[in-house]
């Protein structure tokens, strides 16, 4: 059941959206940590109201935040992080002339106690 949040600073060009939703949603479920690839929900959006440091108009920045249940090892969360991360880096379809691109991946914890979901059909 994890959850993507992608967040992309607007000085960042010609960013192909779908392709890099599913090199992540592949990079995770490649881990083999999650049980379906339906269970991955992401999704992704330019931010225009940023600041970075004091200002600094020759920084840019791609943010993913992986929401995913309690009860992971450390270990677990690292391998789905890192992974993430390398497909971040991997990642070229996007144009940032000049510009220094922070990639930043975190892993965040939903207590497992207080989520819920429920799949109705229409």
């Amino acid at each position: 059941m994890p959850q993507m949040f992608i967040d992309y600073s607007d000085n960042i060009q010609d960013l192909n959206k779908k392709e890099l939703m599913l090199g992540l949603n592949h990079a995770l479920f490649d881990t083999g940590l999650v049980a379906e690839p339906h269970d991955i929900k992401t999704r992704i959006q330019e931010v225009s109201d940023y600041l970075i440091g004091f200002g600094n108009n020759e920084q840019a920045f791609i943010f993913v935040r992986l929401q995913g249940l309690s009860g992971r090892t450390e270990d677990q969360k690292n391998t789905m992080t890192e992974s993430l991360s390398q497909c971040l880096q991997s990642f070229n379809a996007y144009s940032a002339n000049g510009l220094d691109v922070q990639l930043c991946v975190e892993f965040a914890e939903m207590p497992r106690e207080i989520y819920k979901k429920v799949l109705i059909k229409k």
